[in-house]
């Protein structure tokens, strides 16, 4: 009991030194070093995560106030971690606390800022993408806020000029999908080239990148469901690079381990095909036969029966 007394303690009392900080606008050492002490007790106690979420508790409005208003880049990344933190351990609760007291905004415009670095600075960007790749799909109107912020060009921007950055790009590419949820922004990343940058990232069998080649699927998935990008897709004949892509998934994913990426071409084949255009484009590309012999196949395999 007296070590939980002191933990919570300590933090209820760095976050007081913090919010004094910020009421002085003292020097960046003293926010630097109490955001440090914060994110280390973030890190290795779960008390401590819940203590700065506790209905009550004013640590996410210190935060996000010291976020908004420093102009220290480490304590910035300090703040982004103890969020990035705050927001993994804890589930859509302390996620729904974190856009109630307006983190999304404040990050939304650090993005912004953080844009007009040349080159930006890349811990910076993952750490900003990760939280806000999070927090969108609870907050109703994130959609217009990250279009209204200009923050749609920005992600895209960062992913066609780092795409073998694929620690930058993975959090980008699953902040693309968040935004790609709101129909405008759908079509207005489109407009800008979004499905043709995922197939740059979609490809053949791979065992690398896996992971980032799911995200870019799920993220394709949701962009075609805007008849626009649907019809971008087959002008450019994506729905026979789609079914060559998955026949060469399910050819050498013999263990199954892939399944994902393989429901996630389907999930796109879906969309695609949900315009007239697409369909045709689907039937003209034998689409048919090879979704049906290669469910044979798998059927075959799974009653291990050998084909004839």
């Amino acid at each position: 009991l007296s070590s939980l007394l002191t933990n919570n303690s300590r933090i209820v009392g760095l976050l007081a030194q913090l919010e004094k900080i910020n009421a002085e606008s003292s020097e960046s050492d003293a926010a630097r070093y109490v955001t440090s002490k914060i994110l280390h007790l973030a890190q290795s106690q779960e008390k401590t995560r819940r203590e700065m979420t506790a209905k009550g508790s004013t640590g996410m409005e210190i935060l996000l106030s010291t976020l908004e208003n420093t102009k220290d880049l480490q304590t910035t990344l300090n703040i982004l971690s103890i969020l990035v933190e705050l927001v993994s351990a804890g589930g859509g609760r302390r996620v729904s606390v974190l856009v109630t007291k307006g983190g999304s905004q404040i990050l939304l415009q650090l993005l912004m800022n953080a844009s007009k670095e040349s080159p930006p600075h890349e811990e910076l960007m993952v750490q900003i993408h990760s939280i806000l790749a999070k927090i969108g799909p609870k907050d109703k109107k994130f959609g217009v806020k990250a279009r209204i912020n200009g923050a749609l060009n920005i992600t895209l921007n960062l992913v066609k000029q780092n795409l073998q950055n694929h620690r930058l790009v993975l959090p980008c590419l699953q902040l693309l999908r968040v935004y790609s949820a709101n129909s405008v922004n759908s079509v207005s990343l489109g407009k800008n080239g979004v499905v043709e940058l995922m197939f740059k990232i979609i490809g053949p069998f791979s065992k690398k990148n896996s992971s980032l080649i799911k995200v870019a699927l799920d993220t394709l998935a949701a962009l075609l469901k805007s008849k626009t990008n649907a019809r971008r897709a087959v002008d450019r004949g994506y729905v026979q690079v789609l079914l060559t892509i998955y026949v060469d998934w399910h050819r050498h994913d013999n263990r199954h381990r892939n399944m994902l990426i393989r429901k996630g071409i389907l999930q796109s084949l879906k969309s695609v095909t949900n315009i007239k255009l697409g369909r045709k484009a689907f039937i003209d590309a034998n689409g048919m036969k090879i979704l049906y012999n290669t469910s044979q196949v798998r059927l075959l395999i799974l009653l291990s029966i050998p084909p004839v």
